[in-house]
């Protein structure tokens, strides 16, 4: 964007100064002409010139940003006041450049109807013409910076809904786990301190590790690790148990926080007081694309799956901002199993 603002500055710089070495190309081909010429008449097209510059920017900096939108009569009244003014100056010029010619050259019969041309319509033109090329420039400029006001909008409030939506995890995700630690306690336990280490780590990366920026894959992992192992201590009856990170996965960086939905809702649904449990997760990478499949028996089959609160609803909407068109998320049950598979193209860098 900056970029663009200055390109186009770069532009209007140039073509001002096409324009006002547009007079003197006939001195710049032909240099010994400058000693057969008047001095003034070097002067006087530089000076419309630039009478037509102050119109360009003080239309651009003052008069349209006043008046165009909100009192387009004063702004026509600035525009024709300052055509008058243009016309005054441009034959004041003319009228000098008449007295000198005068007296330094033979007398000649002048048809003064030619002399509405350089007097009023070539310069009236050329008026009109500037007032509309800085109407141009400014409504675009205008255009430009809604634009950018916009995007700025956009940005905040996306910024400010994903710190929303990441202040829900943490608060969600202890009430569980505090919930399996106070199950645990009554249940006399003795693997509880080892729980209560598990939770502190995982509350750690959650509160310090985590901020506005990605983070290392190989912490996503740890941290997933760390919260698959606090909740296989509480398991009631062993099963199988897995978290296969595969070699392919490097050191490429993501969105924290993406994944610990479904570990939760694995154990949250995979587990009862009765049966081994069969939770299966697994992280592997394709090109620039990580994939993450999970899969587990449901065996609390009276809890509705689709319906598991706030988290779902979280991970969607955080994917949508953070990942827009750069993932696919798949959810289904078959044959006794939840599967859940995330592919997310990271960026190249």
């Amino acid at each position: 964007m900056k970029y663009r603002y200055f390109r186009f500055t770069m532009l209007q710089l140039i073509s001002w100064i096409v324009i006002f070495i547009l007079p003197y190309l006939n001195i710049i081909f032909e240099p010994e002409r400058i000693n057969t010429v008047h001095p003034a008449f070097l002067l006087t097209p530089f000076l419309p010139i630039l009478f037509l510059l102050l119109v360009f920017y003080g239309n651009i900096f003052f008069v349209a940003p006043s008046f165009i939108h909100n009192r387009p009569v004063i702004y026509f009244v600035f525009l024709a006041v300052g055509l008058a003014l243009f016309l005054f100056y441009n034959a004041a010029i003319l009228n000098y450049l008449s007295e000198i010619t005068r007296n330094t050259a033979p007398k000649t019969q002048v048809d003064r109807r030619w002399e509405i041309f350089p007097r009023i319509i070539f310069p009236g033109i050329l008026y009109i013409l500037t007032v509309l090329v800085s109407n141009i420039s400014f409504l675009l400029d205008e255009r430009r910076i809604e634009k950018e006001e916009k995007q700025i909008m956009n940005i905040e409030k996306i910024a400010t809904e994903l710190v929303m939506l990441k202040n829900q995890i943490s608060p969600h995700f202890l009430f569980n786990t505090l919930n399996n630690i106070r199950w645990m306690v009554r249940k006399n336990m003795e693997n509880t301190e080892e729980v209560v280490l598990k939770l502190s780590e995982i509350l750690r990366y959650i509160l310090y590790e985590v901020g506005e920026v990605k983070v290392p894959i190989s912490q996503e992992i740890e941290h997933l690790k760390n919260y698959i192992q606090l909740q296989s201590l509480r398991l009631p009856v062993p099963g199988v148990i897995e978290f296969n990170v595969q070699p392919s996965v490097g050191t490429q960086k993501i969105e924290p926080l993406l994944f610990i939905h479904f570990v939760e809702n694995a154990f949250k649904y995979g587990i009862d007081a009765k049966n081994p449990p069969e939770i299966v997760f697994e992280l592997d990478t394709a090109g620039n694309q990580l994939i993450f499949n999970a899969r587990n028996r449901i065996l609390s089959p009276d809890n509705k799956l689709e319906s598991s609160g706030i988290g779902l609803s979280n991970i969607k909407r955080r994917l949508e901002l953070l990942y827009a068109n750069k993932h696919v998320l798949e959810t289904e049950v078959k044959d006794g199993y939840y599967l859940v598979k995330l592919i997310i193209t990271l960026d190249e860098n």
